[in-house]
């Protein structure tokens, strides 16, 4: 009977804090799998809303990619003689924007869940960005371990010391956005209820920043281009001594944690203006500049990341 006991203790203890596999979620979704849609749905044309009428083409992009992209689909859209529609939202927004076949294109800061893979919906990826964790200046911690992260986040570690650090509490912040989407913060934990109870959940980027930014005990996440605009008041944590910002070690898949951009195009559309405007975006993104922190697609490929036609659906190792 001790035996059995003995043996029950360590399969839950092996459940709970082992293997972060059993923790972490899946990087990607399985891209030959697409939900069924009505015919009706399947026949139905592109109808913009009052926000893209009159316009040549229709654009929605999540949060991430839209400061990015706005400034160049400006300067497209005047060298071309277009008029460019844009609207800024979330994944959320942009996967309802295709759902209700509002716009032509539709961009992405993850990858896309099941209930994405529409009829007639292809993803592109643009690159990838790495996932900063962010503490306070002030904290004397420079390295966690994958499953000191794990640990924090999921609420067993809850004190500095326990990791070379202050005698203090954590303060585990989190940013649970786009909760059906696999990849980002998903690949801490896989789902919300794996989150230590005492985690404050933040709203916005700039409040997930400036909570770091004003609390010495807290940890947080945000990429490194968007964390750019914390100007020095966070502090960038590396993850079993690999740094974010380590772009050769990045590229090779040493860093666990990672943002996916995509854009979506219809496959049967042949508009020649949105194909231009597509090759357009993407041979920008193959040569953007460092400072944003976004591995391209070639890159990526060179080091052996899996594609199925542009849209990237595994890891290298």
């Amino acid at each position: 009977m001790k035996k059995l006991l003995i043996i029950c203790i360590m399969l839950v203890t092996t459940t709970a804090w082992g293997s972060d596999e059993l923790l972490a979620g899946k990087a990607f979704t399985d891209p030959s799998k697409q939900i069924d849609m009505p015919q009706k749905w399947i026949d139905q044309s592109i109808q913009y809303e009052k926000w893209a009428e009159g316009a040549d083409m229709a654009v929605s992009l999540d949060q991430q990619l839209y400061p990015l992209f706005l400034p160049v689909i400006q300067q497209y859209a005047i060298q071309h003689k277009m008029d460019i529609a844009i609207q800024e939202g979330t994944c959320g927004t942009s996967a309802k924007a295709i759902r209700d076949k509002i716009a032509d294109i539709a961009g992405f800061c993850c990858p896309p869940s099941e209930t994405d893979r529409l009829p007639g919906i292809k993803f592109h990826t643009l690159g990838i960005g790495s996932l900063a964790l962010l503490i306070n200046p002030k904290n004397p911690v420079d390295n966690l371990t994958f499953e000191q992260v794990q640990k924090i986040f999921q609420g067993s570690i809850f004190r500095w010391s326990d990791v070379n650090g202050p005698k203090k509490m954590i303060q585990v912040l989190g940013r649970l956005h786009c909760k059906q989407r696999p990849g980002h913060w998903r690949l801490i934990l896989d789902n919300e209820d794996l989150f230590s109870p005492r985690m404050s959940e933040i709203s916005t980027i700039p409040d997930m920043l400036s909570e770091v930014a004003n609390n010495q005990y807290a940890i947080g996440y945000e990429t490194l281009w968007m964390n750019d605009q914390s100007k020095g008041q966070t502090k960038i944590l590396a993850i079993d001594s690999v740094s974010p910002t380590d772009s050769k070690k990045f590229i090779n898949g040493d860093y666990p944690l990672y943002r996916t951009f995509n854009i979506t195009t219809w496959e049967l559309n042949s508009n020649t203006k949105i194909q231009k405007f597509l090759k357009y975006l993407i041979d920008y993104m193959e040569n953007i500049d460092p400072k944003y922190g976004i591995i391209p697609v070639q890159k990526l490929r060179d080091a052996g990341w899996k594609f199925q036609d542009n849209e990237l659906v595994g890891e290298p190792k």
